[in-house]
């Protein structure tokens, strides 16, 4: 009879793929949560603590993490690659920064640092220090445990086995992505936690967002990031892949199609938005799509061609007539995700962004301003608004008003009336890529900031948890509140003051705020009107 480690294995593993030190693990696994339960017995206080079911999943982690390390998998190498190009050393607050330091396999540091950056999966309410002296007890007892089973396992992995496999197709690609970014010992946890999170149920749609686009609290590390770092493929393919999390979703309509064999075929589509051609091929028996369809759905690209990604809704009666609209509706709804293949407009955009951040700091004076109250800032912007378009071309701005239904000489200021009706502080900050970014609560931050990490509310620090996770508070907006006011409040919620100050903010920004450091559009929607009669 199995036992409840070799279940859990079982679960995550690859079907039809075995290695010879395979059969072990859940062994191995059985006998570290025994350890790490007599280690916690042995805890003075509750602060690393955890349920049994929690130290049954947190052995067979650690077993797939000396999986990894035994047979040179990848995936760790890939994560402690990162840390040491984004902060110098492999190991953030646990090593120091040193370009030679060199890990050796089971090494408890490393260790430590996989505990401390998965506690939040298993403890969401309890924080801990990088260095705390119970999680450095619980990887001195793993690491003794692993170097000891495994120095007599077979160097033979299913999982090497299967992440070695063809990467001919992007299909093949994309089933080892899925793996990864649901199976693994890195990423299985954060996708429960992304599900969530966003309140998704665990569907095609929901995983084929999580393994392309997500960042992930690996300092940012995406799925396509640590399979892109693994594959056995040229450089060329691994900056494709990193591709993947800007998908080009739009409508496709199909224009010819080429069957190669039973299970292989090549459609030919037109993107509806941006006229692009793609060549489309798929593994796929009794294909559905045929010339003249039109079909919802994300494409990525691999070796030339591209590959349907997620789930697709085709449709038989949209004629050529309705493509106009459909564009326009799709850079007024969708603009971000648009951007990503019509450069034209990406570029208008960003620009149309810049214009508005020189306009907000000329009528400011300052790239931040707090206003009291969400009705002080609406009047704020609604007569900053009125000045700029009485600044441009009166007819251009007369069409615009007619087009728009407009009454007055203005956008309409649609904010919601929480933000309207909000009385405590809101920090407005222009970035001149970005845009405009709003933060409500900012008297709370503000005080909070001028406690320098001393006795700290419990409202004040939600607040800082809200806005350093935040998706819509850029790592700039960050920046700019901290250079003024200081980050040691910050840094003392997080356990992190007796690090140095710029790692801790740099990692605690690549952990929560990874999106940013790919390329991030500004949320702004071009509208071709008032592109000739404001941003001219």
């Amino acid at each position: 009879m199995s036992s409840p480690a070799q279940k859990y294995f079982s679960a995550a593993r690859v079907p039809g793929f075995t290695g010879r030190g395979d059969k072990y693990l859940g062994e191995i696994a059985q006998e570290l949560r025994k350890v790490l339960w007599k280690i916690q017995k042995s805890f003075t206080y509750t602060s690393c603590c955890l349920p049994d079911p929690a130290w049954m999943e947190i052995s067979v982690l650690l077993v797939d993490w000396a999986e990894d390390i035994h047979n040179d998998i990848g995936l760790w190498r890939t994560v402690e690659e990162h840390q040491r190009q984004c902060f110098g050393t492999p190991l953030p607050f646990i090593v120091d920064v040193a370009p030679e330091v060199q890990l050796n396999a089971f090494d408890p540091r490393r260790i430590q640092f996989f505990l401390w950056n998965m506690w939040p999966c298993f403890n969401a309410e309890r924080l801990l220090s990088p260095t705390h002296p119970y999680l450095q007890l619980l990887a001195q007892a793993a690491s003794q445990l692993l170097t000891a089973r495994f120095s007599v396992l077979p160097m033979d992995s299913g999982v090497k086995r299967f992440l070695a496999t063809s990467n001919k197709y992007g299909w093949n690609v994309k089933r080892k992505l899925l793996w990864l970014g649901i199976n693994s010992y890195l990423f299985r946890f954060l996708f429960f936690k992304y599900l969530d999170d966003h309140n998704r149920e665990p569907d095609i749609p929901a995983k084929d967002d999580f393994v392309c686009q997500q960042c992930t609290e690996w300092s940012g590390l995406g799925v396509i990031d640590v399979l892109a770092g693994v594959l056995d493929v040229t450089a060329e393919d691994r900056a494709t892949l990193r591709t993947w999390y800007e998908r080009h979703t739009s409508l496709f309509r199909v224009l010819t199609r080429q069957d190669s064999g039973d299970e292989l075929k090549v459609i030919t589509a037109r993107n509806l938005v941006n006229g692009q051609l793609y060549s489309i091929r798929m593994e796929v028996v009794n294909c559905p799509f045929v010339p003249g369809m039109v079909i919802s759905g994300s494409l990525t690209p691999w070796r030339g061609e591209w590959y349907w990604s997620g789930m697709q809704e085709s449709f038989n009666d949209i004629s050529e007539l309705a493509e106009p609209e459909i564009r326009q509706n799709m850079l007024a709804n969708s603009s971000a995700i648009a951007y990503r293949y019509c450069p034209a407009e990406a570029d208008q955009a960003f620009n149309m962004a810049r214009h508005r951040h020189e306009r907000f700091v000329a009528h400011y004076g300052n790239d931040f301003v707090v206003f009291p109250d969400g009705l002080t800032l609406a009047a704020a912007e609604q007569k900053r608004m009125a000045e700029e378009w009485q600044s441009a071309d009166q007819d251009k701005v007369a069409i615009l008003m007619q087009e728009r239904g407009l009454k007055n000489p203005r956008p309409n200021m649609d904010f919601p009336p929480d933000f309207l009706n909000h009385d405590q502080g809101i920090g407005a900050f222009s970035h001149p890529d970005q845009g405009m970014e709003f933060f409500i609560g900012f008297n709370i931050l503000l005080s909070g900031l001028r406690k320098h990490g001393v006795e700290l509310t419990e409202n004040e620090m939600d607040v800082f948890g809200r806005f350093l996770t935040n998706r819509s508070v850029s790592p700039a907006f960050i920046r700019r509140v901290l250079a003024e006011h200081g980050a040691e409040s910050l840094l003392a919620i997080y356990l992190m003051r007796r690090s140095p100050p710029e790692l801790a903010l740099e990692f605690l920004l690549r952990r929560h705020k990874g999106q940013y450091y790919r390329k991030h559009y500004p949320s702004i929607t071009i509208v071709p009107e008032m592109v000739k009669a404001v941003a001219s």
